[in-house]
């Protein structure tokens, strides 16, 4: 599993390196913002299979054989997403200054990434983590398979966007033939835990997807692509939590009621997450423009005064991403509401604070910060209380 998430992170970090290089900084702006949309979606789906996560885990008589049985609930989720990002994809493509054809390959990502989201549920609800992790990393390697010969060929960003739809329209076939021998929920996603699951997962995927769009459309498309190729490689940290939470999550499910497990594994989760975003801070500050010559070529050294500050903001949003596991399995109310008020604060940070980036980093970091004590303290109250109720029976 460990080789995988490696390799899945390298290829990651690879499709976004080719395309930046090859693109060019205003131009990799718009991919970014792009990749806003397709990201969020992408993420909100994860919120659909944790939640078959949670009910494979659990087992018994909530699951059923699925053999190859098509996902209703994904394939609903997913078309309605689809079809509202078509709906408005005039606006969308006027505000990111980009073609329909962009708009309307984001919007074919979403149906599929909500299928391949259910069937790598189903199996890492089954416990099988290494084969989730892989379908997940096969997804990401195809990327680059298919992005390479084709942005060689000139195909520009709408090139890149294609090879994002095409490869997960592979990996999502791989993941059905392997999710046919694990079974499948038998109760549908449209429960109050399964809209509270969604609305965390995607309100946390907005937070931390948002900011690229916001700056293609407030900011000078230089500047936004600047922004953006740093913001990749910050964002590149977020796969350690991701990994934690294909193996902790089944875990979490199975062992609710255990508060000493749980503030354990919260913790862990937290520590780990919080070392990654230090780290990477750290390295930023030492090597930074190095990496960005290297890397990103000299196209982007507007990019190296960037990367220390927009670091140092995304530190509590990547410890965030190790609390998603237990706020999910938790299938948090509070954390639901907060992460969705959080998200009208974030964009009025934007829209007051653009195009002065270093104030609008140093609001969002503390909106970070915040979020994280929030949470935290959510998370400590639940089990607070349960093991109140223990020692009362």
């Amino acid at each position: 599993m460990g080789v995988a998430s490696i390799v899945g992170a390298v290829a990651a970090f690879a499709f976004q390196v080719v395309t930046a290089r090859i693109i060019g900084p205003d131009n990799f702006g718009l991919l970014a913002a792009f990749f806003s949309i397709v990201n969020v979606a992408a993420i909100g789906s994860s919120a659909l299979q944790n939640s078959v996560a949670v009910q494979t885990a659990e087992g018994g008589s909530m699951t059923v054989r699925s053999g190859v049985r098509v996902p209703v609930d994904a394939l609903i989720v997913g078309l309605v997403g689809g079809a509202l990002v078509v709906a408005i994809s005039p606006l969308l493509a006027d505000a990111l200054g980009s073609s329909l054809g962009i708009v309307v390959a984001a919007a074919l990502s979403i149906p599929l990434s909500f299928l391949f989201a259910a069937y790598v549920g189903r199996i890492q609800g089954a416990g099988r983590a290494t084969a989730a992790v892989g379908w997940s990393t096969a997804s990401l390697v195809l990327r680059v398979l298919i992005a390479v010969p084709t942005l060689l060929l000139g195909a520009g960003v709408g090139g890149a966007a294609g090879a994002v739809v095409a490869a997960t329209g592979l990996a999502t076939v791989g993941a059905a033939i392997t999710a046919r021998r694990t079974p499948a929920p038998r109760r549908t996603i449209f429960t109050a835990d399964g809209a509270t699951i969604m609305v965390i997962t995607i309100a946390l995927a907005w937070l931390t997807s948002a900011d690229v769009f916001f700056l293609r459309v407030l900011a000078p498309p230089v500047l936004a692509g600047e922004y953006a190729s740093v913001a990749v490689l910050v964002k590149a940290s977020f796969i350690l939590p991701s990994t934690l939470s294909l193996y902790l999550l089944p875990r979490f499910a199975r062992n609710r009621e255990s508060v000493e497990l749980t503030r354990v594994g919260v913790f862990a989760s937290i520590g780990v997450s919080a070392a990654a975003g230090l780290v990477l801070l750290l390295a930023f500050w030492l090597v930074g423009g190095p990496v960005i010559d290297v890397i990103l070529s000299g196209g982007y050294a507007g990019a190296k005064p960037l990367l220390v500050p927009i670091a140092a903001a995304y530190v509590p949003w990547i410890i965030l991403q190790g609390l998603l596991i237990q706020l999910i399995s938790d299938a948090s109310r509070v954390a639901a509401v907060a992460l969705v008020m959080a998200v009208g604060v974030q964009a009025a940070v934007f829209f007051v604070f653009l195009p002065d980036l270093g104030a609008t980093l140093v609001a969002f970091g503390i909106l970070g910060w915040v979020l994280c004590g929030v949470l935290v303290a959510a998370i400590m109250i639940r089990l607070r209380r349960v093991s109140s109720d223990r020692s009362i029976r």
